[in-house]
C-alpha cells in the first residue's frame, strides 16, 4: 500500500509541476480499482509529458552510482533526495527538458522489481536490499522541475558470472543460468547476454518494461546499442541449428537480425499496450556499418516501418574532422535513412570527448577536441539547421557536473561556455 499511496503523491506533484511548466503536456487521472484480495489500489491513467522539440541529458549508472550508494550500501533516503534534487536542478538551469535515466544496466534493477535483482549500483552490492524506492523519488523530483524522464534500460547485457551467484534463484535470469546455460543466457568474455532468439528472454525483457511504466509514471523507455554482443556463430549455434533443420533458410546474419526486429518490434507493443502516450526511443552506434554487421540492428528497416520506433537518437560521438564519421556526414545518413514522418531525429552527443581531449578512432581528427573548443557548439547550430531534426541528447551527466558535489565539470568547461547558450534558445 506505501507504493499506491506514493503513487497518488507523485500524480499530485505532477500535476501542480504542470501549472507551474506549461510548456509540458502532464495530465494524470486515476480511478479506484481493487485487487484480488478486494483491496483498494490506484489504476493511472497517465497523459505522458511530451516536449516538440527535446533536450535531453543521459544520466547514466556511473553518474548516479556515488548518488545511490555509500559504503558498498544505499544512502539514506534524505542523503539522496538532496543529491538527486541538486543533480535534477543543475539539469534544468542548463536548458535540458528530459532526462534520460538508466534503469537496467546489467538484467538488474535500480528499483525493487518482480523481474530482475537489484543493481550493485543502486544497493552497493548483489544480494543487497533496497531500504527505499530511489527511482520513484527520481521520477517525482524530475516532473516537479517540469522535466520529461524516459527510463533507459540495456535488454540483453547481464551481469558477469560471479555477480550472478550472488542473486536469488526467484529471478529468472538465475534459473536460466543454471538450467539454459548456453541458450537463453550466453557468456561473452567476463559478461553474461540474453539470447534475443528464444521468446522466454524476450518476454522477460517486455515483462520488465510493463513493470515500469505500471509502476511509475515515466514519459518514454528507451534502450541503446548493446544488441548481439559477437559475431561468433556459438553464440547462438543450438537455435540457430534447429531453425536450420525446420527449414529456415535465412543466413545466420539475416536470422539474428529478424531476432533483434522481433525485440524491437515486441517493446514497441509493450509500451503502446501499456499507454499509448508514453515514447520509446532507441539509441543505436553512430556507425552504421556496425549497426548492421556488428550489433545485428537493422536501423534503416525500423526508421521506415510503423510499430518499431517513436524515435531514433543515434549516438554521434563525433568531430566534424573524424576521418570516417564526420558530424554533419553522419547526421545527414541518419536524416536521410527516416522514411516514416512519425519517427522523430534526436541527434545524441557527447561532452566525453571534450574532457579526454582524444578521439583514438578519429584518425587525423584524433586531436580536433583538443585543439577546438567549439565542436558541440557547430554540432548543434547543425542540428538545428536539420529539418527532420526534433532534439538532442547529452552523454552524460559526469562531464558536466560532478555527481556528488554537483560542481561543474573544469575539463569541458571551454566547450560547454560556448554551446550552452546556443542551447537554452527557444525551439
Amino acid at each position: 500500500m506505501k507504493r499506491y499511496i506514493a503513487f497518488v503523491l507523485s500524480l499530485l506533484l505532477c500535476c501542480i509541476s504542470c501549472a507551474e511548466y506549461p510548456t509540458g503536456e502532464c495530465q494524470s487521472n486515476s480511478e479506484t480499482v481493487t485487487d484480488n484480495n478486494g483491496d483498494s489500489l490506484v489504476h493511472k491513467k497517465y497523459s505522458a509529458v511530451n516536449y516538440s522539440y527535446m533536450k535531453a541529458m543521459w544520466i547514466s549508472q556511473y553518474d548516479l552510482y556515488n548518488v545511490l550508494t555509500v559504503n558498498g550500501r544505499q544512502r539514506s533516503k534524505g542523503d539522496f533526495t538532496r543529491l538527486v534534487c541538486t543533480m535534477l536542478d543543475n539539469v534544468k538551469a542548463l536548458g535540458i527538458n528530459t532526462v534520460i535515466v538508466q534503469v537496467r544496466p546489467f538484467g538488474d534493477s535500480f528499483y525493487p522489481s518482480e523481474h530482475y535483482p537489484m543493481s550493485s549500483y543502486a544497493v552497493g552490492a548483489y544480494g543487497n536490499s533496497s531500504d527505499y524506492d530511489a527511482f520513484e523519488t527520481i521520477v517525482t523530483q524530475a516532473h516537479i522541475r517540469g522535466l520529461s524522464i524516459h527510463a533507459w534500460i540495456n535488454p540483453l547485457r547481464a551481469m558477469t558470472e560471479a555477480e550472478i551467484l550472488r542473486i536469488d534463484d526467484d529471478y529468472a535470469i538465475r534459473r536460466w543460468y543454471e538450467e539454459k546455460n548456453g541458450e537463453y543466457i550466453v557468456k561473452v568474455g567476463e559478461r553474461l547476454y540474453l539470447n534475443p532468439a528464444y521468446e522466454e528472454t524476450r518476454r522477460l525483457v517486455c515483462d520488465g518494461i510493463s513493470e515500469i511504466i505500471e509502476l511509475y509514471n515515466v514519459d518514454g523507455i528507451h534502450i541503446d546499442d548493446y544488441f548481439y554482443p559477437t559475431t561468433d556463430k556459438s553464440f547462438d549455434e543450438k537455435i540457430y541449428s534447429e531453425y536450420i533443420k525446420n527449414g529456415g533458410e535465412k543466413s545466420l546474419d539475416e536470422f539474428r537480425r529478424e531476432q533483434i526486429n522481433m525485440l524491437i518490434k515486441e517493446i514497441y507493443s509493450t509500451v503502446k499496450h501499456e499507454n499509448e502516450s508514453i515514447l520509446f526511443g532507441v539509441s543505436p552506434s553512430g556507425v552504421m556499418k556496425n549497426n548492421y554487421e556488428l550489433l545485428y540492428a537493422d536501423v534503416s528497416y525500423w526508421c521506415a516501418r510503423e510499430g518499431y520506433l517513436d524515435y531514433i537518437c543515434p549516438q554521434v560521438y563525433f568531430g566534424f574532422e573524424h576521418s570516417s564519421c564526420a558530424f554533419d556526414k553522419v547526421c545527414d545518413e541518419f536524416s536521410a535513412m527516416i522514411k516514416n514522418d512519425n519517427i522523430r531525429l534526436i541527434v545524441g552527443m557527447s561532452l566525453g570527448k571534450a574532457a579526454t581531449e582524444y578521439d583514438a578512432y578519429a584518425g587525423e581528427g584524433k586531436y580536433e577536441w583538443r585543439d577546438r573548443k567549439d565542436i558541440l557548439k557547430r554540432s548543434l547550430e547543425k542540428v538545428y539547421s536539420m529539418d527532420k531534426c526534433s532534439g538532442v541528447s547529452y552523454f552524460s551527466y559526469q562531464y558536466f557536473f560532478d555527481p556528488v558535489s554537483g560542481a561543474e565539470d573544469p575539463r569541458t568547461e571551454k566547450e560547454r561556455s560556448a554551446f550552452l547558450p546556443l542551447l537554452d534558445i527557444e525551439k
